[in-house]
């Protein structure tokens, strides 16, 4: 029997809205804070409500995450048993691409170095706490890189299935269509179009990791966060 394709598309949509959750974490922050606006919330709570915020939307995709996983396994998807090893040539290709976002994201900054710019702008709001929260914010990132990055692998089984085609970065494609142009409606179309096109980016670097997670994650979070 042919496998079905639809499970995969679902799961990875079903991810796309689990990253959307934390939407619903800042409208309930809404009910005591008075504003759904980030922004507004750290620099008028400081930073506990930061701490709040970037600690329960962890536990909202931690559990997302862990659902979608035991679901993929069930259908018999072993994520994490793929021990694949890509060739130096590949490995060259993806440290080009790492290099590449870093300095796409360093020239957006007007030639500065994004997690200088975070912690430039948490010295600013928290002053003295702002060790504490760069690294909360750091860890918030990486969590969310879970989920892009499993955006990636259900949208690339998705589809091998759908048009049996495994040499085409579905899993990037799509990741880009959500969570890339997802940033159109939450910030603005410039980065919206960036978030899609390094979208795109990570779906090349799991098929050049021979889609084993443990090699793309790391790389996909450093693209994400750098």
């Amino acid at each position: 029997m042919k496998e079905k394709a639809y499970p995969y598309l679902i799961m990875a949509l079903s991810t796309f809205l689990i990253i959307a959750l934390e939407l619903l974490v800042l409208f309930i922050g809404s009910l005591f804070y008075g504003t759904m606006d980030f922004t507004k919330i750290t620099e008028l709570k400081g930073v506990s409500a930061s701490l709040i915020h970037w600690g329960i939307t962890c536990v909202v995709w931690g559990a997302g995450a862990w659902f979608l996983y035991v679901v993929a396994k069930k259908r018999g998807f072993f994520i994490l048993e793929n021990k694949s090893k890509a060739p130096y040539l590949n490995w060259i290709i993806v440290f080009a691409l790492l290099g590449l976002s870093i300095f796409s994201q360093y020239l957006s900054l007007d030639m500065r170095f994004k997690a200088l710019v975070e912690f430039q702008y948490m010295q600013r709001t928290f002053e003295n706490q702002a060790v504490i929260a760069f690294i909360a914010q750091y860890i918030y990132y990486l969590v969310e890189s879970v989920l892009i990055l499993a955006l990636v692998v259900f949208g690339q089984k998705f589809g091998e299935v759908a048009f049996n085609k495994n040499n085409v970065p579905w899993g990037g494609i799509l990741c880009g269509l959500t969570w890339g142009l997802g940033h159109i409606l939450s910030q603005d179309f410039v980065t919206g179009i960036f978030a899609a096109s390094i979208s795109f980016a990570y779906g090349i670097v799991y098929l050049l990791l021979k889609k084993n997670v443990r090699y793309a994650y790391p790389i996909i979070a450093l693209m994400f966060m750098l």
